[in-house]
């Protein structure tokens, strides 16, 4: 028999495992740029260095503190999980309780990363780029002498200024409303002029993040063809991010089909018979047994694989397919959402190609 069947499917341990670990590596970011302040800023001791530190400091404890309720409750996603199975009758509202919350925590940590990660690091560069992070003390003393009555200031506007959370958002409305052409201005006026220049900042830097974002997309082994089109910092980091997701979603993937496999006997040879389609953007494997049947996949990038068992006698490809199957989701938490089968043929065929991958029979 020879059947070929394509599958939607979900992962949920491995999917959220892969989302905290592009949390993880995102924090490398803050840290980069917490080093660039410390190399280039004139007096490490000055309120606005420090300023600058803390408010990146806070964002890299900001994102550390959800990835550890996000462990959390994956570990109680597990127990449920494991329990259910054990007990062969599902205690469907806790698991389904847990199910529901990781998901939730997973999306929320990932929007956090963005945010944090994207545009917010891209501006602060610029404005060291430029000296305006050292610029920012002679800023400061100009706002301390309005405050003292050598310069004539609404308080309230400080008060205003000093609650904007985005630390260089909140250092462009200072440097506005310090310039005198601003005197009469409303707060919403003088925030809307600091957002201009922090995007005309943000615009300066854009290409070159982008880049370094095709980089890290070469270095992970993926085609930087997602954000070509792309043209801001923040939709950038986005698909960056989930393309580097989604990759160790499928290689996690990848693995526990090759441990399934090798359980109902077959033999994989990774040097032999694993090849990257890069055109195609998918993962070939073919494993084989002594006996000639042979099983092949093609794991996607979106949460789709093939797989194609051939050289059996009738039906008996079964016998390999459900028990594979039922691991995949029993052992290592796969769910088939969705399955089409492309075509089946209950008679043995033999063509040009398996003749040429059982010649490897019997490799290891």
């Amino acid at each position: 028999m020879s059947q070929q069947v394509t599958v939607d499917y979900q992962g949920i341990s491995i999917q959220v495992q892969a989302q905290c670990d592009t949390a993880i590596h995102s924090l490398c970011a803050i840290d980069k740029t917490l080093d660039r302040i410390h190399r280039i800023a004139d007096k490490l001791e000055t309120v606005k260095v420090k300023e600058y530190e803390a408010y990146l400091k806070k964002s890299k404890e900001t994102i550390q503190n959800q990835i550890e309720i996000f462990k959390a409750t994956l570990d109680k996603y597990k127990e449920a999980r494991a329990y259910s199975i054990d007990n062969h009758q599902p205690q469907y509202q806790e698991f389904l309780r847990f199910t529901e919350q990781v998901k939730k925590e997973s999306a929320d940590l990932t929007k956090l990363v963005n945010e944090l990660t994207g545009s917010k690091l891209a501006v602060i560069d610029q404005m060291i780029d430029e000296g305006l992070l050292n610029a920012g003390q002679e800023t400061l003393q100009n706002m301390l002498n309005k405050v003292r009555g050598v310069l004539n200031i609404d308080s309230n506007m400080i008060e205003k200024i000093n609650q904007i959370e985005d630390v260089s958002l909140r250092e462009l409305a200072y440097r506005e409303l310090l310039k005198e052409e601003n005197a009469n201005l409303s707060f919403d006026n003088i925030l809307s002029k600091a957002q201009d220049e922090y995007d005309i900042l943000l615009g300066k830097k854009t290409k070159e993040v982008i880049e370094e974002y095709k980089e890290e997309l070469k270095n992970n082994g993926l085609s930087t063809d997602s954000i070509e089109n792309v043209t801001t910092i923040d939709e950038a980091n986005k698909v960056v991010n989930d393309a580097i997701t989604g990759e160790k979603v499928r290689k996690e993937t990848l693995k526990i089909i090759i441990k399934a496999i090798k359980d109902r006997g077959f033999i994989v040879d990774t040097k032999k018979n694993l090849k990257i389609d890069r055109e195609r953007n998918i993962v070939k494997l073919v494993a084989l047994k002594a006996s000639g049947q042979m099983a092949e996949f093609e794991i996607q990038l979106n949460g789709k694989f093939m797989y194609h068992f051939d050289e059996y006698e009738g039906h008996a490809c079964k016998k390999d397919i459900t028990p594979f199957l039922e691991d995949l989701k029993n052992i290592y938490d796969i769910d088939i959402t969705h399955e089409e089968i492309t075509w089946e043929n209950p008679d043995k065929i033999q063509t040009q190609k398996y003749q040429y991958i059982n010649k490897n029979k019997g490799t290891n």
